[in-house]
């Protein structure tokens, strides 16, 4: 695939045919999908327009505002607009951060501000390396294969205080607000370059409650589709035959993959509880922990 950055500043119009709208929490727009004639474009409203023919060989920046950083559109591209490309290619991606344990990969996914890279970030200042951070690439098989990321962690600037590590600051150049890039005390991400087996995927839920509210549920097979649904990149969701393919490919991994709701208290007193409990339902799926509640949702 190419991607160009070059003429990002470069004005451009186009004929699109908006298709789908992506609103942040507060409700407003974060990013406008449309098709053009020759492909697709993904509109950052006064922050930049990405469009990607139609194959997903090609992608290039333009109409971007002046106030805008190029580390910003990088970010961007990177971690907004290829997971999309990948699915448009016949790959599929979960909206998930992951890191590598003695047993396998395991990803936590959920909504925005639900702690991923937070608690992803704990888990390598604990000696578990990353292995992404904001898209997990999945291949298929009688093994569900989990692809490396980029060794990068970004984080909001309060979960970099809380837990008490270092960060290269990003001057904010635009209304986007943009994470800062987490570094750990050695100046550098521990990452696994590796493909390697996906064991458990957690859909995290946040709750106002302290450590002892640390919990691990069991989901009937139906919840933890809707959940890997919710958490799946998709490009053309007016293309059916992608949705076909894509609700099968995750038929299979709630199938094969343990597939379990993770509520962690809003916290940072409570990162270690988390992990260990992570660690003992990792170690053994079926035994029972003093902390868990082993519930059917």
């Amino acid at each position: 695939m190419r991607a160009s950055l070059a003429r990002c500043f470069e004005r451009l119009r186009f004929d699109a045919r908006w298709y789908l709208r992506s609103r942040q929490p507060g409700g407003a727009t974060w990013l406008r999908s449309g098709k053009t004639k020759s492909g697709y474009v993904l509109s950052f409203p006064a922050i930049a327009d990405f469009l990607v023919d139609r194959t997903g060989r090609e992608v290039v920046c333009r109409n971007a505002s002046r106030d805008v950083s190029l580390d910003t559109i990088r970010h961007l591209l990177i971690d907004q607009v290829l997971p999309l490309i990948i699915n448009l290619r016949g790959g599929e991606a979960l909206h998930a951060t992951a890191v590598a344990t003695p047993e396998g990969v395991c990803a936590f996914t959920g909504p925005a501000g639900s702690g991923k890279s937070t608690l992803a970030a704990s888990f390598v200042l604990s000696g578990y390396p990353l292995v992404c951070d904001d898209c997990l690439t999945l291949a298929g098989g009688r093994t569900v294969m989990a692809l490396a990321g980029y060794p990068g962690l970004r984080l909001w600037e309060d979960s970099i205080q809380g837990l008490g590590a270092a960060s290269r600051r990003r001057k904010r150049r635009t209304n986007h607000a943009t994470k800062s890039r987490w570094r750990n005390r050695v100046g550098a991400i521990d990452f696994c370059p590796t493909p390697r087996p996906l064991v458990r995927v957690y859909l995290l839920k946040r709750t106002r409650r302290n450590a002892a509210g640390v919990m691990i549920r069991d989901l009937a097979p139906g919840r933890a589709l809707m959940g890997l649904l919710e958490a799946a990149y998709r490009l053309d969701t007016t293309d059916r035959a992608m949705l076909k393919r894509q609700f099968h490919f995750l038929t299979g991994i709630a199938e094969r993959v343990g597939v379990k709701q993770l509520i962690v208290p809003d916290s940072f007193s409570a990162l270690a509880a988390v992990r260990q409990l992570v660690r003992d339902d990792l170690a053994d799926d079926r035994g029972s922990v003093s902390t868990t509640a082993k519930t059917r949702d």
